[in-house]
């Protein structure tokens, strides 16, 4: 990080943290909201959080933007996976996971590239700058994307989620 390796531990402990607190508080509302709002929401908000990354430095304020981001992708996580599960056809659980997975080890994978060679070829500050870039370019596809999305924006009852949870429970 920019000379600095003392903060990459705190940073990253940063966003770890709060990544989990997001999660558990998107487990709390998402009983109030259909999936595809809740993701939607997240996400933008998410996106916000990104934007003063790359005008950091490594120290406190990265930290703090760190808590935000973190914090904003946990609930992303969680309303990911209700979005995958309300959209992806019935029977298809593991060749859904198996292909998200494969799309998005593979971005990230590219991602880790090009930030490699962004950072060493021409500033640090660039790479931060492409977190922003790709979250928004993630926005935007959900947003004019939300037509096939569809099934997802929905409330879910009592019952279904009971259903669910009693389908995916291994046998006793």
């Amino acid at each position: 990080m920019e000379k600095i390796p003392g903060w990459s531990g705190p940073i990253f402990a940063c966003l770890a943290i709060t990544s989990v607190a997001g999660g558990l508080t998107a487990g709390l509302i998402s009983r109030k909201t259909s999936a595809l709002k809740g993701l939607l929401r997240t996400y933008a908000l998410w996106m916000v959080a990104t934007i003063p990354l790359a005008l950091t430095y490594p120290g406190w304020s990265m930290a703090l933007i760190a808590l935000f981001i973190g914090f904003f992708g946990g609930a992303v996580q969680v309303f990911y996976w209700e979005v995958l599960e309300a959209v992806r056809p019935k029977g298809t659980a593991v060749s859904a996971l198996g292909w998200i997975w494969t799309v998005d080890g593979s971005f990230m994978a590219l991602g880790a590239a090009l930030g490699g060679i962004i950072a060493s070829q021409f500033s640090p500050r660039l790479t931060l700058l492409s977190t922003t870039i790709a979250v928004s370019i993630g926005l935007l596809v959900l947003t004019f994307g939300r037509k096939i999305l569809e099934p997802a924006n929905r409330i879910t009852s009592e019952a279904e989620d009971r259903s669910a949870i009693e389908n995916s429970a291994p046998p006793q």
